[in-house]
């Protein structure tokens, strides 16, 4: 009798054991709700800035997490970004030159995460036989950049760095699409861009070209952002937004050759090219000091040289919303409040 009632509390114990993980591991799943899926669209630049966007895309993580996302491709981040702006879209990814410009503008826009960060991405392409073999050759000659992006702030630093103020170079707004039949045609001396632009310039010009990188001075952050009116209506989509980025943060860490299959058919880009420019990204969701810093300087260089209407530095912490990448991964965030 004593050994039966023994062995009946241990299964007791047992069952409720089973009973207390099964609670435990349901807790982590995310929330699975009634209905329809959630309706968000989301604006992305194709210039391979974005690729936990993609693969979250291309492996279904929105529609695991009970979205329905639609795509929207862009060429490049700022135009991705204004869609936002314009109520085209409620979430876009974008290099933080362009979230500088529209905090500095008034636009009511804020952060979720950065997802991908190079000091390696950005470069000016020159053109040697128009005698220019170092950086400080670049002074006085016609550089083609698109204002108000990731490009043009390197510009600037890079050659801040190297002596020549702004004012010492003719500065010509191209897109990316359109700087190397400006440099073919010889009115650029040199070009100030980012990748797959950079790579495909560079093999373009072979011997006649050459180019500079500037990695010790600026780091390009990618980020996702939205409107704040929207985060504020919505912030369950902004967290499974966030959860499907971090399954593809994971996917990219395990799978490195089949991600770049995935995004090359994604964004119907060259193999070849993300092969040669994966190594120089890093891929995670995070939110950290540096975008702090890294907005603050940016702001600084748009006072100086009254590149925006604001002339005061904005408080950054009313344009970043921590919550929600806080709700689904805390250790991901490393601001200071």
């Amino acid at each position: 009798m004593i050994h039966f009632q023994a062995q009946r509390r241990f299964t007791v114990l047992v069952l409720t054991a089973i009973a207390l993980i099964a609670l435990t591991v349901t807790g982590c799943q995310p929330e699975k709700l009634a209905g329809p899926p959630e309706k968000v669209t989301i604006a992305y630049s194709t210039a391979s800035n974005a690729i936990l966007m993609y693969i979250a895309f291309a492996k279904n993580y929105f529609g695991e997490e009970g979205l329905e996302a639609t795509p929207q491709p862009h060429a490049f981040g700022k135009p991705a970004l204004q869609a936002v702006i314009e109520g085209q879209a409620d979430i876009a990814t974008v290099g933080d030159t362009p979230i500088v410009f529209a905090v500095m503008d008034g636009k009511k826009i804020t952060t979720l995460a950065m997802i991908q960060t190079a000091n390696k991405n950005e470069a000016i392409v020159a053109r040697r036989d128009h005698g220019i073999t170092k950086p400080s050759d670049l002074k006085g000659k016609k550089i083609g950049l698109t204002l108000g992006t990731t490009g043009d702030f390197f510009a600037d630093s890079f050659l801040l760095a190297h002596g020549i103020d702004r004012k010492h170079i003719k500065i010509i707004d191209l897109k990316p699409d359109e700087m190397a039949a400006a440099l073919a045609a010889e009115k650029v001396d040199a070009v100030s861009t980012w990748n797959p632009t950079l790579i495909q310039l560079k093999k373009k010009l072979g011997s006649k070209g050459i180019i500079f990188f500037g990695e010790s001075f600026y780091t390009e952050i990618f980020c996702v952002v939205s409107g704040q009116e929207y985060v504020k209506k919505n912030p369950t989509a902004i967290k499974k937004v966030l959860r499907a980025l971090l399954k593809a943060e994971i996917f990219v860490q395990q799978y490195p050759e089949e991600s770049r299959r995935l995004v090359a058919e994604f964004i119907k880009t060259d193999k070849v090219i993300l092969d040669e420019t994966w190594d120089i990204f890093t891929f995670r969701v995070t939110l950290d000091q540096a975008l702090l810093v890294d907005f603050e300087d940016q702001s600084r260089w748009a006072i100086k040289h009254r590149l925006a209407s604001r002339r005061d530095m904005p408080n950054y912490l009313d344009f970043i919303y921590v919550d929600g990448l806080q709700a689904v991964k805390p250790a991901a965030v490393r601001i200071v409040r």
